[in-house]
Formats: structure tokens, sequence, C-alpha cells
């Protein structure tokens, strides 16, 4: 197992724990008295962080058949698991916060989203390098 494998297991595992956490807050709102809907955020955060969790433990594939040196593996591994860590940081501050639309609102989240963003993009271009020049 390399160094990239290990980092998107780890970073996985700790994604997905966190969405599933998400859960209990999710429930403790809904048994409330009038059982009122979920806020927004709190669900987007819930559903993003277990999706990025799967994603994570799937890249491991990408991470395995990639040509790359370990050390590009490495980095794309690192940028994919700290593109989850801010999106779910700017979802969940939105969420405490009470956005109800990080884009009508203007929420001072957009950094954290714009960071996310790029993070994810490059990791996943530096994959997709590393498995176009495997094949």
């Amino acid at each position: 197992m390399t160094e990239a494998d290990k980092i998107l297991i780890v970073g996985g595992l700790l994604t997905l724990t966190y969405g599933a956490l998400l859960g209990y807050p999710m429930i403790a709102l809904r048994m409330r008295a009038g059982n009122p809907p979920t806020p927004r955020y709190l669900t987007v955060t819930h559903v993003g962080a277990v999706l990025q969790g799967v994603i994570l433990f799937g890249l491991v594939f990408a991470a395995r058949l990639s040509s790359l040196s370990s050390g590009w593996n490495v980095t794309a591994a690192w940028l994919v698991v700290v593109s989850g860590i801010l999106i779910a940081a700017k979802d969940t501050i939105n969420w405490l916060s009470g956005v109800g639309d990080e884009f009508a609102d203007k929420a001072r989240t957009a950094p954290l989203g714009l960071a996310g963003a790029l993070t994810m993009t490059i990791g996943l271009v530096i994959f997709i390098v590393g498995d176009l020049s495997a094949l």
C-alpha cells in the first residue's frame, strides 16, 4: 500500500465519519415538536461529507493506476483530501450561521468553497494525467 493510498483511505474514513456524525443533529432537530425541516446546509454538509468519503475511497484505484511518481500521487491525494475538508468546513459554517443560500446571501464562506474547488480540480487533473499515461 502506497502513501497516497493511505492518505486517501484515512481521509475517506474521517470524512465519511464526519458525515455520519452529522446525522445525529439531523435526528435531534427532526424530533422536536412540530417536526421542523432539516436546515439546508446541515443536509448539504451531511450528504457532501458522505459522498466525499466515498470519492476518496474510489480514488485509491486512480492512485494505484497512476504512472506518476509517488510525490505527484501524494500531492494529488492531499489536494483532494484538503478539498473535502474545506468544503465540509464551508457548509458547516453556513449551517451554523443560518445561511439560507450561500450565493444569494453572499456568504463569507465563499473563499473556502473556491479553495475547495481549486484543490479538488488540481488533484483530479494530476490523477487524470497519471492514469491516462498509464494506459
